[in-house]
């Protein structure tokens, strides 16, 4: 099984995946306390870079209230879902852990992975009506988890380096947005003495995955990982994912990427930006709070720009679904009640401020990040996800059956992370045939899970998967 990335953790998957957000560090570091009155042990375990420092010390002042030793685990995401299936496997799953193992929602429950959750009514009250979505974050009208951060939030913001801009005669406030004028920039780089760009090719593929299907909206294509919202129908061969690969080639032919990115997993690239080894990195919201947790002196250094697009002039506008539970309560848990009270205090004011000033995934209220104590860059950046990403039609939102079909979907390997790796390298030749295989492969998977769904009684069709009155730079509201 392969672990998901953070666009897994909007339910934007067409498969409504419930993946979650990749970290930055490299090991994993545990901190507890024992307080007066409490008694055994809450474990709890996530991936979340960013949030280390805030975790670590949340777990010692809840401990108090809980009457339970709260333990906090973290692990970099390259490390936590083989770390999670193993615990799994050995019935020793920690009772709280981040959203991060990749499978969908119904697979989760039946595997006996999760456990139902229930929350405080006040902690309702804070969240939005549509924060619960069938088969997304509860499951035959059982709660197992509620989404803490903003659909709106992008994997493909290009970051930058002040100094090294500045150095090489270029506006670090000014970022190109269009593929020929950022090309120049990073030729300016290069030209003064300066590695330009890295990104996060390596490992599974799974960033640059991410980062290529917002690059392929962003040029226009009308839907999502492969799916075309009005039609329904898979078409990773569109142009406007030719073309982005394509783009991404010419930089590497040219020099521009770092060498070694095409082994870089998020931790290694991000790891070069961080040290000021690169000009510009491309990564998500995130990377404000994931490069200062690497190296904190970069922070005044960060300055960022929007997803790029093909042409000066064309709207960079993206699409996420509804999200997904960021943490769970595991089915192992002893505790359970108090697991959930765990996670419930997470919505509470001193950690929602906690959240926010650690600069990774915007919360659920991003009105809160304004008045925040946080840099520039970043409120640049939830600015512009603000204005530039919507809500996009989802099946299982139209239909909550498709929770059956989801379970029964396979991932399809190679995927176009795997597909930019290896056209890059050079073992493939033709971009768009691979492309087709891609969209064949995983059309040929969807009805294979329809049909066995459909055996076993679910209503279901490929009708549900098609929005005919979708509409681009627009939240959908068509589907309730």
């Amino acid at each position: 099984m392969t672990g998901m990335t953070r666009r897994s953790l909007l339910g934007a998957s067409v498969f409504a995946a419930v993946g979650a957000a990749t970290g930055c560090s490299g090991s994993s570091s545990q901190s507890g306390s024992t307080s007066g009155g409490a008694t055994g042990t809450l474990d709890w375990w996530d991936h979340f870079s960013s949030f280390k420092h805030l975790n670590d010390d949340w777990a010692k002042t809840q401990s108090p209230s809980l009457k339970t030793n709260v333990a906090h685990t973290y692990y970099d995401a390259s490390k936590a879902t083989q770390a999670f299936q193993l615990a799994h496997q050995a019935n020793k799953m920690p009772d709280v852990y981040s959203n991060v193992i990749g499978l969908p929602l119904p697979a989760l429950v039946s595997g006996k992975w999760v456990h139902e959750v229930t929350i405080p009514a006040d902690i309702k009250a804070k969240l939005p009506k549509d924060a619960f979505t069938e088969g997304i974050t509860q499951l035959d009208g059982k709660l197992y988890g509620f989404p803490m951060f903003s659909f709106r939030q992008s994997s493909t913001l290009v970051w930058v380096n002040k100094d090294h801009w500045s150095k090489a005669g270029l506006d670090p406030n000014n970022v190109p947005t269009d593929y020929a004028a950022f090309k120049d920039a990073l030729g300016k780089l290069k030209s003064a003495g300066i590695q330009p760009l890295t990104l996060a090719i390596g490992a599974d593929g799974g960033r640059i995955r991410d980062q290529v299907d917002d690059m392929a909206q962003a040029a226009g294509f009308p839907g999502y990982q492969g799916l075309q919202f009005t039609t329904g129908e898979y078409a990773y061969h569109h142009d406007a994912y030719v073309g982005v690969i394509e783009f991404l080639k010419q930089l590497n032919d040219d020099k521009l990427i770092m060498p070694g990115s095409n082994n870089f997993g998020v931790v290694d690239a991000r790891t070069r930006y961080a040290s000021g080894a690169v000009g510009t990195f491309i990564d998500g919201i995130w990377c404000a709070g994931g490069s200062k947790a690497l190296a904190p002196t970069i922070v005044d250094k960060l300055a960022s720009g929007q997803i790029l697009v093909p042409t000066s002039g064309m709207n960079p506008w993206c699409y996420r679904g509804r999200p997904a539970a960021t943490y769970f309560v595991s089915a192992d848990s002893k505790n359970p009640d108090v697991a959930g009270k765990l996670i419930a205090s997470f919505m509470s004011d001193d950690y929602q401020k906690g959240m926010v000033e650690a600069m990774d995934q915007p919360p659920l209220n991003l009105d809160l990040v304004a008045s925040s104590n946080v840099v520039d860059a970043y409120k640049k950046g939830v600015e512009y996800c603000k204005k530039n990403v919507f809500l996009m039609p989802q099946a299982i939102v139209k239909n909550p059956a498709i929770a059956r079909v989801d379970a029964l979907r396979k991932p399809v390997t190679p995927h176009v992370g795997n597909i930019v790796q290896g056209y890059l390298g050079g073992s493939i030749k033709d971009l768009k045939a691979e492309l087709k295989k891609l969209s064949d492969a995983t059309s040929a998977d969807r009805a294979q899970a329809l049909t066995k769904a459909k055996a076993a009684g679910a209503k279901v069709s490929e009708a549900d998967y098609a929005f005919s009155d979708w509409k681009p730079g627009q939240d959908y509201g068509a589907a309730k």
